[in-house]
């Protein structure tokens, strides 16, 4: 990996402190991963049906969520057949050596003569009797989650009002008795819990909102740290009877042993499990893991509203074999099945960026408004003058360190880092931007996704071990180089200076006419006005500074 990939990488975490790289161990992975599991199934484009709203941005929500409170996630959309049946087969397998199993599914359901159904995308049904063939048994999920050794739990997010359903009645000698409205009732094992986001028999509502009201719920009460699973379920109940004005009753089926089971941890639980289930390098390590996966979750939350693709490919680069790339991979097709929809000659508006991280196309309409969003924008050879926060910089090895120390100070907007002395000027603001060899220039703002990003100004240029040739207008009192080159900025004669350093006296020079040329001097620090604009190299999302 190139430095300029590794810096991009790091900057978009911009949580760290320290660019410290992480060796993690596969049989590290394997133990953080044994513990909680969870497979997160959203289907929302059905080949011979409308396609659904919510399933693909429950899914999506699902997914990080259950990421955050440490879970092993598998995430998959629009699963047809084969492809659903054997995500259930493998996840068997992550199931039989953890703790707790969980998979949530949203998508369409069916149940017939009392046995329910999931619903691939590339179902027909054009009569009852292919249901059996082209739909897969709830009896599949529960098997899935099974070998779990405290908690097998199961959501189905997929009472909904069914086309599949309507149209199947509709067949002469359909038989309404053995097609029921919703889900029908189940029994699971002792220690397995399956909650319906409607009770047997009725149906759920997708609700006008990003998530359906039963996933949305879920959402906000599956992350409460030691929170009982019985009672987080009564919660999810409380609040979509609540959202539905009583339309909507979710259902909890299966019993649970008398202990307390949770979703997500405290910190002491975690803690303790840490002290008495491993050793101290071990702990380490899958803290390690976690976070890495923290630190995805970051450039996730950035970019997650976005239907660019490079910013979904960013994510997919730079975080494989995390959730978080696998929820990037499927905006991407997502995107790509957007834009195979639109008609020939559709007229589409591009808006169109610099080039790197931040550019692309991005459909819009004038009537859309969109959010805006925090973003680095990075600039070689660019130095920002001035508004330090700390007077001699910080010592770092690298710019993506001072990137980092940047985006977690919510004081910093700018920062300057001299490769060469290893220093990191983290600013607050600027007096003007010059161009000098050697440093990297990071600039953060708030815009729109299709906005582009800021032109800098350039108005001097630095040169380091250089003297100018010049008419001199000679020497000052000055004894440091920001106040000699103050002193040349406020006089309209003053075209350069030259500083010396070492000198016991006359350190500083001012300069007129022109200081085109140059020549080496060690100890010599010269300065010559310049104008030119400056685009960025790379601009990457950062954590909001507001």
């Amino acid at each position: 990996m190139s430095g300029l990939e590794l810096f991009r990488v790091r900057v978009v975490m911009l949580l760290v402190l320290a660019a410290v790289a992480l060796v993690v161990t596969c049989e590290v992975a394997e133990a953080q991963s044994d513990k909680k599991v969870a497979l997160v199934i959203g289907n929302s484009r059905y080949a011979n049906e409308a396609a659904l709203v919510n399933p693909q941005n429950d899914a999506e929500d699902m997914a990080e969520v259950l990421s955050r409170i440490g879970f092993k996630v598998i995430v998959k959309f629009d699963l047809d057949y084969n492809s659903l049946r054997n995500a259930l087969m493998e996840f068997t397998q992550f199931a039989d050596q953890a703790e707790i199993a969980a998979v949530f599914y949203a998508g369409h359901g069916i149940e017939m003569s009392g046995t329910n159904y999931l619903i691939p995308i590339d179902a027909r049904l054009d009569n009852e009797s292919q249901i059996a063939f082209q739909a897969l048994p709830l009896d599949l999920v529960l098997n899935a989650v099974n070998g779990a050794s405290r908690l097998r739990i199961v959501f189905l997010d997929a009472c909904r009002n069914n086309p599949f359903l309507k149209k199947l009645q509709s067949r002469p000698g359909a038989s309404r008795s053995a097609l029921g409205r919703g889900l029908a009732p189940i029994e699971p094992n002792e220690g397995t819990v399956v909650a319906f986001a409607a009770k047997g028999g009725t149906t759920a509502s997708d609700g006008s909102e990003r998530n359906s009201p039963f996933t949305k719920a879920l959402l906000k009460h599956i992350v409460q740290p030691g929170l009982d699973v019985d009672f987080m379920l009564r919660h999810v109940r409380d609040d979509v009877m609540k959202d539905t004005g009583g339309r909507q009753e979710p259902f909890k089926y299966g019993s649970l042993p008398a202990e307390n089971l949770t979703m997500a941890e405290t910190e002491e639980a975690a803690a303790q499990r840490q002290k008495t289930g491993q050793g101290g390098a071990e702990a380490a390590g899958q803290n390690d893991v976690r976070s890495e996966i923290d630190k995805a979750r970051v450039a996730w939350e950035a970019v997650s509203t976005s239907n660019n693709r490079t910013d979904m490919e960013t994510i997919v680069r730079m975080f494989p074999g995390t959730v978080y790339a696998d929820l990037a991979q499927a905006r991407i097709a997502k995107i790509t099945a957007d834009e195979g929809a639109h008609e020939p000659g559709e007229a589409t508006e591009l808006a169109l960026n610099t080039p790197g991280e931040f550019n692309g196309a991005m459909q819009r309409t004038p009537e859309q408004s969109e959010q805006k969003a925090w973003f680095m924008a990075t600039y070689a050879n660019i130095d920002f003058f001035g508004g330090d926060l700390y007077d001699s910089g910080l010592k770092v090895q690298s710019a993506d360190q001072c990137a980092a120390l940047c985006g977690s100070n919510l004081a910093c907007r700018m920062f300057t880092y001299n490769a060469k002395a290893q220093r990191c000027f983290l600013k607050g603001s600027y007096e003007v931007a010059q161009r000098a060899d050697g440093v990297t220039g990071g600039y953060f703002f708030k815009a729109g996704r299709s906005e582009p990003p800021p032109v800098i100004s350039i108005q001097w240029e630095l040169m380091v071990s250089a003297d100018i040739r010049a008419i001199d207008l000679g020497p000052t009192n000055d004894r440091s180089y920001a106040a000699c080159f103050q002193n040349c900025r406020s006089d309209n004669r003053c075209t350069a200076l030259s500083f010396a350093s070492r000198a016991k006296r006359n350190k500083c020079w001012l300069k007129g006419g022109y200081a085109g040329n140059s020549v080496d001097a060690r100890g010599v620090v010269s300065a010559r006005r310049a104008e030119e604009q400056v685009s960025p190299f790379r601009v990457v999302p950062a954590l909001p500074k507001d």
